[in-house]
C-alpha cells in the first residue's frame, strides 16, 4: 500500500513539473533537429557539388547513390544519439527516436531542396535537360518505343521544374527518414527503468 502511495505521489510531482520541462524539451528538440538537419544537409550539398564537379551527378553508379543514403543515416544516428545523451539523460523511447529522425530528414530535405532549386534553376539551367536525356536513353534501353518515351518525358517535364524538385526533395527526404528511422530507432532506443531513482 505504501509503495502504491509513493508511486502515485511521484507521478503527481512529475505532472506538476511537466509544463515547464515540456516547453524546455520542445525547445531543445527543435534546435537539435534543426542543427543536425542543417549539418546533414550541408554534407549532402558538398557531396552533390563534388558529383557535379566530376560529372557524376546525372550518371551516378550504384555506390555513389548508396553513399547519399549512408550520409542521411549517419546524420539521423548522430543526431538522435546526441539528443538522447545530452538532453534526455541517456534514455529515449522508440517513438521519440523515430520522430526525431524524421524531423532531421525534413530539415535535411529543405536544405537539399533549396540547393537543387539553385543548381537547376540558376547555376546550371541546362542540367535539367541533360538529366531528361539520360532518363530517355535509359527508357529506350529498357525496350520502350520512342513514342512511349516521348509521352512519358512530356509528363515528367511538368514535374521536373526546379520548384517541383524543391518540394519533392522535402517529401522524399521525409519518407526516406521515416524508413531509415524505423530501423535506427530500434538500435538507439533506451527505455528508462520504471523504478529509476
Amino acid at each position: 500500500m505504501l509503495l502504491l502511495f509513493n508511486i502515485h505521489k511521484y507521478k503527481d510531482m512529475e505532472n506538476q513539473n511537466m509544463p515547464e520541462n515540456t516547453g524546455k524539451q520542445e525547445n531543445t528538440y527543435l534546435k537539435s533537429t534543426m542543427t543536425y538537419g542543417l549539418i546533414t544537409g550541408l554534407v549532402l550539398v558538398v557531396y552533390t557539388l563534388l558529383l557535379y564537379a566530376t560529372d557524376n551527378l546525372i550518371k551516378q553508379n550504384f555506390f555513389l547513390g548508396i553513399l547519399n543514403y549512408i550520409i542521411l543515416i549517419g546524420g539521423i544516428v548522430m543526431g538522435t544519439r546526441s539528443y538522447r545523451d545530452q538532453f534526455l539523460g541517456g534514455y529515449i523511447s522508440y517513438s521519440k527516436a523515430l520522430g526525431y529522425g524524421v524531423v532531421i530528414s525534413v530539415f535535411t530535405g529543405v536544405i537539399i531542396g533549396i540547393f537543387m532549386y539553385l543548381l537547376y534553376g540558376l547555376i546550371d539551367p541546362g542540367l535539367l535537360e541533360q538529366s531528361m536525356k539520360v532518363i530517355e536513353e535509359q527508357m529506350l534501353n529498357q525496350g520502350m518505343s520512342p513514342n512511349q518515351v516521348e509521352t512519358i518525358s512530356e509528363m515528367q517535364r511538368d514535374f521536373r521544374s526546379p520548384f517541383m524538385m524543391l518540394i519533392s526533395s522535402v517529401f522524399s527526404y521525409a519518407l526516406l527518414g521515416l524508413i531509415f528511422s524505423l530501423i535506427t530507432s530500434a538500435f538507439l532506443k533506451k527505455d528508462k527503468p520504471i523504478f529509476d531513482q
